[in-house]
């Protein structure tokens, strides 16, 4: 199963609103933007967007009031998007022409600012790379965008709102060394923003260095009470609190902590599966994760107390694997399944940004752990056909939430859905939509690649279902 890290590892998210669905489940996310037919959040580092129709209502959260330029930024322009409000925007850009980036008119800017550094050659050129990699970074090509911070950081040595966005993106991009590198200097260069230490305590978590990642967002928390930043310390404490004795081996993929003799009998063998599923998975997905992913086997309680899950919650992705393993002794099929699986939404984090539906996300986990819809099928043809499952457009959101009876069906349609776009449009489509969702909401996407509104990918779901399995 796998849950965005919202309150750890997105510090964009320490101010959030509050959406109630009709369905009666909530998600606490920044709305970024609304119009008559959706709504627009920001969760795990991507957009997502949700039809008007699903939501209730909306509580907002108070918004931090904007500061002027010069100032602390505030946490939203920082770790969102890190430059002040008019150098966000691509309208009346003269740095973005044509959908891309002006390249010739950059160096123009750095050749001016080299040959006359005034403040405003300098502001200008600062501007210009900002509103270039926000662009990039929007047109899901972080690995661009974190060139044009560097770029710009060359010529802006110390400059706090370049740094933040440069931490930011390596941050979101796992890259945790290297964001250290960069930030640990500049935090006590700008010893007031709490930002910095945000963004170190998320860098040092990803690292499994739990110790110091508290040490980071306490400071921060003396620089500026949050609630939220608190709740996060909170749930590192209870996670170190149980997993500070663990032992810990290492292979060239992963990092896997683990308790006592039982484990430690099984970590070789969970490692090797491990390996051999991260090779298959850089062939299905045509992707390969550069960072080291870190898995976590616990005792059956001690994955209740750390993650809170429901008790139909056999595994979790929040960022870092968390497996419970009570009772195993040896490597079984079902374990490798599991780790397959939540192995997969590692995969799909990073090639998606964050920004993968939650239904594609787990259908995608269910097909390359080997699952069918064939056990469900009558059922779930019966199911699709009276319209008593919730609809795809509604699910893009963790499933957490959900009545427990509800999370079979729910399950089984993200697989059909998946099994759908395989089947009629081939795996490289699905591939090509996940390399796509950084940069396009999914209803946009699906009109863009398959001529295919929500509700009528919806239908055609629904009758692949229906003609394979019989109502």
């Amino acid at each position: 199963m796998f849950l965005p890290l919202t309150l750890l590892l997105c510090p964009a998210l320490l101010l959030a609103d509050i959406i109630y669905l009709k369905n009666g489940g909530k998600i606490v996310a920044p709305v970024t933007k609304e119009d008559t037919k959706q709504i627009f959040y920001e969760m795990g580092g991507g957009e997502f967007a949700l039809p008007r129709s699903a939501v209730e209502r909306i509580e907002k959260s108070a918004p931090a009031p904007l500061q002027p330029e010069g100032s602390r930024p505030s946490r939203d322009l920082a770790l969102e998007l890190p430059a002040p409000p008019e150098a966000a925007g691509e309208e009346g850009s003269a740095v973005i022409h044509d959908g891309a980036v002006d390249e010739a008119y950059l160096r123009r800017l750095a050749g001016e600012a080299a040959h006359n550094p005034s403040p405003e050659n300098l502001h200008q050129l600062k501007r210009a790379y900002q509103q270039a990699a926000v662009f990039l970074s929007r047109q899901g090509d972080p690995d661009a965008a974190i060139l044009k911070y560097r770029e710009a950081i060359k010529v802006l040595p110390h400059d706090q709102a370049l740094t933040l966005g440069l931490g930011y993106l390596l941050t979101k991009q796992d890259h945790y060394l290297e964001a250290l590198d960069l930030l640990r200097p500049e935090a006590d260069r700008y010893p007031q923003s709490p930002d910095f230490r945000v963004l170190l305590g998320s860098d040092y978590y990803g690292m499994e260095d739990l110790d110091q990642a508290l040490v980071e967002w306490n400071k921060a928390l003396t620089l500026e009470d949050n609630p939220r930043l608190r709740e996060a310390v909170e749930k590192v404490e209870r996670e170190r609190d149980v997993s500070g004795s663990y032992s810990e081996l290492r292979s060239e993929h992963f990092l896997l902590r683990y308790e006592g003799q039982q484990a430690e009998k099984l970590s070789g063998e969970i490692l090797n599966s491990l390996e051999g599923s991260f090779q298959n998975l850089t062939l299905d997905l045509d992707y390969s994760p550069s960072e080291v992913i870190v898995v976590i086997l616990y005792p059956t309680q001690a994955f209740r107390d750390i993650t809170r899950s429901p008790a139909w919650v056999g595994a979790l992705n929040d960022g870092k694997i968390r497996v419970p393993i009570s009772g195993l002794t040896v490597m079984t099929p079902e374990l490798a399944r599991v780790l397959k699986h939540e192995l997969t939404h590692s995969f799909i984090r990073q090639i998606t940004l964050g920004r993968c539906p939650t239904w594609f996300n787990e259908g995608m986990a269910q097909i390359e752990e080997g699952a069918t819809t064939a056990a469900l099928g009558t059922q779930l043809a019966r199911a699709l056909a009276a319209g008593k499952i919730p609809a795809l457009a509604s699910l893009e959101t963790p499933f957490v939430d959900l009545p427990q009876d509800q999370v079979g069906f729910v399950y089984a349609k993200s697989l059909a859905a998946i099994e759908y776009l395989r089947d009629t449009f081939g795996m490289g489509e699905v591939r090509r939509m996940l390399k796509l969702m950084p940069s396009s909401d999914f209803n946009g996407l699906l009109q863009d690649e398959l001529r295919l509104s929500y509700p009528a990918f919806e239908q055609e779901v629904t009758n692949y279902i229906v003609k394979r399995y019989g109502s």
